[in-house]
């Protein structure tokens, strides 16, 4: 994380939107105020990057005329804007590359001249919990947007052209049909917002289960099943890997996703999608990105060191074997920082295998506020009780800091619970939600 702010420190917003399209998805901006259009949202036009924009709705036109009818023109799915009452934030998201939180506009101005403060979190650095924030900033902000439209737009245009003349009566701008106004946010205690996000969770993994089990129960069948995967391999961890198969060779721009077009272009018919996706699988002659070993070898060893038994004689060594297993884990690796998990800065890049030796060793050392190892939150979240209250044991083992391991988020436990259970929960990371999402599914994307 460093500071962004501007010529006092010569950290400047241009910069890190200048390094961040090989890597962005998409961008998710809530900006309330907006007056060049070159600052971000060309920039998004120009590398085919799709854009979620939040401006301010307000009788003062925050969003200038000519930034909304430019919106307008692309018509397209990928370049959306909405405008919002009693929006202030400052917050801009690439996707993949890392978030922005601070004081500065979307206008000349902010991002060269002014004084303007801020923090950009590098995306190994951005935590769930900050994730799942910023989303539940951006589902708030649409819950009460008003979509932009040709009377909107109509609308805005005029009370541009009377403020340049006059002071309108405020009154006046807000009879129109065509605004969602609300009051603005009621404060709420701590506790009512972290249980709404419980809920929140619950409610989606719920939901997602079963699209995962009908999609295993799908690709598991003869007639779907590549030759080159063994017949005992479970329908959950054969969802998971027909997923990733997906995700990989058929999303990826460079090392960009492009599953937020693929969402727009699929979201009317998702079933029509998974079909022409099954039927694209069950015709590969051989693993596209080594599903085949993740099934037939990797999978087996994964259950097998998860079970409650083994779980109880687990070591060191063991732990890093499921480490290196773990896509979720092995994806944070790559990413996080290496004085992080204690590797001094090099010249030469760390391999995949050193820096998953580094953070495995971090987490096995690790304890929570509750004084709980990684061998007794594993054992708690899957063995814990029951198995319809295993997604409560999970929300408690990232959210809860009795629980709550450094290094371990809802990636990383998600997968490693459809390893250790895959007949009752297929494996889940972010990359899983992010080919769900491709395939028309309207899921949320986490991290990762």
């Amino acid at each position: 994380m460093h500071l962004v702010m501007g010529g006092i420190n010569g950290h400047y917003l241009r910069d890190i939107r200048d390094r961040a399209a090989k890597e962005t998805d998409e961008v998710l901006a809530a900006v309330a105020y907006a007056t060049d259009m070159s600052l971000l949202f060309k920039w998004c036009l120009d590398y085919s990057i799709p854009l979620r924009y939040y401006g301010r709705l307000d009788d003062g036109v925050a969003v200038t005329w000519n930034i909304l009818r430019q919106f307008l023109e692309q018509r397209s799915a990928k370049f959306q804007c909405w405008l919002v009452q009693h929006h202030h934030a400052k917050v801009i998201w690439w996707r993949g590359h890392g978030l922005y939180v601070g004081s500065a506009n979307l206008t000349g101005s902010a991002w060269y001249s002014n004084i303007e403060s801020g923090c950009f979190f590098e995306e190994n650095e951005i935590t769930d919990e900050i994730a799942n924030d910023v989303l539940d900033l951006f589902e708030t902000l649409h819950a009460h947007a008003t979509p932009l439209t040709e009377e909107l737009l109509t609308i805005m245009k005029d009370r541009e052209k009377e403020l340049g003349k006059r002071k309108p009566p405020e009154d006046e701008f807000w009879k129109s049909a065509s605004f969602n106004t609300w009051p603005g946010l009621i404060q709420t205690q701590r506790k009512a917002a972290s249980d709404r996000r419980r809920q929140a969770f619950l409610a989606e993994w719920h939901s997602t289960l079963q699209q995962l089990r009908d999609i295993g129960t799908l690709v598991s069948r003869p007639e779907n099943r590549p030759s080159w995967i063994k017949k005992e391999a479970p329908a959950g961890a054969l969802a998971d890997q027909f997923l990733h198969a997906h995700y990989y060779q058929r999303t990826m721009d460079g090392r960009r996703a492009r599953y937020e077009e693929f969402y727009e272009k699929n979201k009317n018919d998702p079933d029509a999608a998974l079909r022409e996706a099954v039927a694209w699988w069950r015709n590969l002659r051989s693993a596209p990105s080594e599903e085949d070993e993740m099934l037939n070898i990797t999978a087996p060893k994964l259950r097998s060191a998860l079970s409650k038994e083994n779980l109880k004689t687990l070591d060191e060594n063991g732990f890093r074997m499921i480490c290196m297993g773990v896509h979720a884990i092995k994806d944070y690796a790559r990413r996080v920082a290496n004085k992080s998990v204690g590797l001094p800065e090099s010249k030469i890049p760390y391999t995949i295998p050193q820096k998953v030796d580094a953070l495995s060793a971090r987490i096995w050392r690790e304890r929570s506020e509750g004084g709980t190892d990684v061998r007794q939150l594993l054992a708690h979240i899957l063995y814990g009780g029951p198995n319809d209250k295993l997604p409560e044991r999970l929300w408690q083992g990232f959210s809860d800091p009795r629980w709550k391991l450094e290094g371990l988020g809802i990636s990383a436990l998600g997968e490693l619970v459809g390893w250790a259970l895959p007949d009752a929960f297929p494996p889940r990371n972010g990359r899983t939600s992010k080919s769900l999402r491709s395939l028309g599914n309207d899921v949320r994307v986490h991290v990762g």
